[in-house]
């Protein structure tokens, strides 16, 4: 089995509250009895694409496991790559992949700088594209992203999703290997299905926003920020995806049964 944590959308924004929060995802991943293979944060990692917020980010999300962080709409390409990676500033597509027994993760950059929208450009498919041919063959491969390729009835995110899914679509529904899709965006948990297989989108360390049904009511604040940080375990087996949404209490949680 691998066991992969999922992080997103943490929006590190200078002030403590969101650095607590990222803080006591990584604590409680950290105190687990069974560690994950690899921590995947997908996207929106700073609020405002700032040196200094990644310098949080860079503080918060350390483990003695590999973390791989994807960029989102929030964030800024060259930033990211200075604080985040110690490279030059560059804004071509941060593209990621990396193997555990097994599995393949494909961590595509799906953000277009200054822009809220996703586009996964021309360099990033034919990154997955090398990525898929040098694949074993028995080989399982996730592919991560920060923009949900579907529409999820959300009056925040849906108009902008990623606007050019239908390739993605093409090469996730031809390639048995591949298990599923993981993205973050939404600040809110949920399972569906793009390409006939399963989309999961991780929930927010930093707030919730609610569906459709929720956010169009009159006079209600789509952005909550009162619920505690969350975060998905995704284990694989088999070929066979798992995936369970696990909220992390602020107040700590208790280790030993109670009578």
């Amino acid at each position: 089995m691998v066991l992969l944590a999922h992080l997103s959308d943490t929006h590190f924004n200078m002030a403590a509250r969101n650095v607590e929060r990222a803080e006591r995802v990584m604590a409680f991943i950290a105190d687990l009895p069974t560690r994950p293979d690899v921590i995947v944060v997908t996207g929106d990692i700073a609020d405002e694409g700032e040196i200094e917020e990644y310098r949080q980010a860079r503080a918060a999300l350390t483990a003695d496991i590999p973390v791989l962080i994807l960029p989102g709409n929030h964030d800024d390409r060259g930033n990211m790559r200075t604080v985040l990676y110690g490279e030059e500033p560059s804004y071509a597509p941060i593209n990621q992949s990396h193997s555990v027994n097994g599995l393949t993760l494909a961590l595509l950059d799906s953000s277009i700088p200054g822009k809220p929208e996703g586009l996964l450009e021309d360099e990033t498919y034919d990154f997955l594209a090398e990525l898929l041919a040098a694949a074993p063959a028995d080989e399982t491969v996730l592919i991560g992203l920060h923009h949900p390729p579907v529409p999820v009835h959300s009056t925040v995110v849906d108009h902008i999703r990623l606007t050019n899914p239908e390739r993605l679509a093409d090469i996730v529904a031809g390639d048995h290997r591949i298990a599923g899709v993981i993205t973050g965006h939404v600040h809110s948990g949920l399972v569906t299905s793009f390409a006939g297989k399963p989309l999961i989108v991780a929930p927010s360390v930093s707030s919730t926003i609610g569906c459709e049904w929720e956010t169009a009511a009159p006079g209600h604040v789509p952005i909550d920020f009162a619920p505690d940080p969350s975060l998905i375990f995704h284990s694989v087996r088999d070929g066979r995806l798992l995936s369970t949404f696990r909220p992390i209490a602020m107040g700590g949680w208790l280790s030993e049964p109670q009578e």
